[in-house]
């Protein structure tokens, strides 16, 4: 009762069934594959999947594959255990995660050893993150004290415009932050912020810049000086004519 065949499979007549336990598994067979368990040496399930609703099917390999399956996965894992020790803020250790990520979900080896390696990289992964959220958060705060510096320099000197590179990273929130700033202590003058992503690693550039009423009044507006501070690097920006931002690839 419960044995089902599979469709397209022709089975003997008689066929043999065997059972794994008394309620675990009931399957036809056609034939047993080894005179002894001890002749397939190693065996490791490298796949399992969805075949229908409620139905799963198990992969496994034997031999020659099952020992490369193991040895690539004692490879892999080792990789992963090596980047685990590195500190949380170890240069692009996110992007080292991701690609060692990428070259376990292309390897042959046990499901299980894959679906365990994974839940440690993406622990790897965000550990990484939240140490760059860190790190970007103290660039930030720093960042503010000195454009208010410079800001109030420029004030006193009585400029009407100022650019500055300013280092936020590539990150839209705090270069909110610096134009709040900046237009509490100069509501008359026109700024603009640059940031690299990663300073001096010429990468991706970010722009941003607002300008006050006044100053917009005369035809001085925010988004197309973006746009035009931009356009030598092939970059694109837009806003409004008192505030915009924008960026440049790499």
């Amino acid at each position: 009762d419960g044995v089902r065949a599979v469709f397209g499979e022709v089975y003997p007549d008689p066929v043999r069934v065997v059972s794994v336990g008394s309620d675990t598994s009931v399957e036809f067979c056609g034939g047993t594959h080894v005179s002894n368990t001890a002749d397939a040496e190693s065996i490791v399930l490298v796949e399992e999947t969805a075949v229908a609703k409620g139905i799963r099917r198990i992969t496994g390999v034997t031999k020659g594959l099952a020992s490369a399956a193991i040895e690539m996965g004692k490879n892999i894992e080792g990789k992963v255990t090596e980047i685990e020790a590195l500190p949380a803020d170890t240069s692009s250790l996110d992007k080292t995660a991701g690609a060692l990520r990428k070259e376990l979900d292309e390897s042959y080896i046990s499901a299980v050893l894959k679906a365990e390696l994974r839940v440690r990289l993406d622990g790897v992964q965000k550990k990484a993150v939240e140490a760059k959220k860190r790190a970007l958060a103290g660039r930030v705060d720093k960042c503010l004290n000195l454009v208010k510096e410079q800001v109030a320099a420029a004030v006193e000197e009585g400029a009407k415009s100022l650019v500055l590179e300013v280092d936020i990273g590539a990150d839209s929130k705090a270069s909110q932050k610096v134009m709040n700033a900046v237009k509490s202590l100069a509501p008359e003058m026109a700024f603009m912020g640059i940031s690299e992503e990663e300073v001096g690693s010429g990468g991706k550039v970010m722009a941003f810049a607002v300008v006050p009423d006044a100053l917009v009044e005369t035809g001085f507006k925010a988004d197309e000086w973006i746009r035009a501070a931009l356009a030598v690097a092939g970059g694109r920006g837009g806003g409004r004519p008192a505030n915009a931002q924008g960026q440049a690839a790499a």
